[in-house]
This record gives C-alpha cells, structure tokens and sequence, in this order.
C-alpha cells in the first residue's frame, strides 16, 4: 500500500495520539482551520481504505 508521508505520518500519530483530530494536525497544516474543519478532515482520512488498513496494522504490531 501507497501512502503519502503526510498519510503515514497521520497513521504513526493516530497511534500513538489515539486522537484523530490530533493526529491531523501534528501531520498536516491546520493553522487556519477552525476545529471543526480538522474533525471533519481528519474523519475523512480515516474512512479511506488504506489509512485503515495501515491503523489496523500498526494496532497489530502495537499490541504484540
């Protein structure tokens, strides 16, 4: 699977943030976004197939 840096690094700080708003804001740049703009945008990342499949990957190694 593909991902952008910006992608990867959202995943890695979705990990480790649990928070996925946080997680998009330390990946991409959100300094004129009002949070709800960042809440949806971050929403929006995580539906997307391969974002999921990689979260669901790094839980999988997180947990061993």
């Amino acid at each position: 699977m593909n991902l952008t840096p910006k992608q990867e690094s959202f995943c890695q700080a979705y990990i480790e943030l649990g928070c996925a708003s946080s997680a998009y804001r330390h990946a991409y740049n959100t300094g004129n976004m009002k949070p709800e703009t960042v809440n949806r945008k971050a929403k929006v990342e995580l539906d997307k197939g391969k974002i999921r499949a990689r979260v669901a990957e790094l839980q999988a190694a997180h947990r061993e």
